[in-house]
């Protein structure tokens, strides 16, 4: 379980919202064909995403797979170019002289 060793600060059932929000998200960004060299840095930011807004509140599963969704994919569009190895659009793009 990933977030075992949180277990001080999550009852049981809340690890089990936190783990089941992980699972479903990743399963969703593995499916964006996230190469195998990014996926341990995403698994990370997945993680850590979803424990923050774990902290500040948040136990709703459905409601953490959005937020960390969101921020995931996010990432995952802002850097887009570079991890698929295709140059970005400001260094194709050139303003007409």
């Amino acid at each position: 379980m990933i977030f075992k060793k949180y277990s001080a600060f999550f009852q049981p059932h809340e690890l089990d919202a936190l783990t089941a929000a992980y699972v479903a998200v990743w399963q969703e960004v593995r499916a964006s064909d996230v190469r195998a060299s990014e996926a341990s840095v995403l698994k990370n930011n997945l993680a850590q995403i979803i424990l923050a807004s774990a902290c500040t509140g948040e136990r709703d599963t459905e409601r953490l797979k959005q937020i960390a969704l969101r921020a995931v994919l996010s990432k995952l569009r802002s850097k887009q170019p570079s991890m698929r190895g295709e140059p970005s659009a400001r260094k194709v793009c050139k303003r007409p002289t």
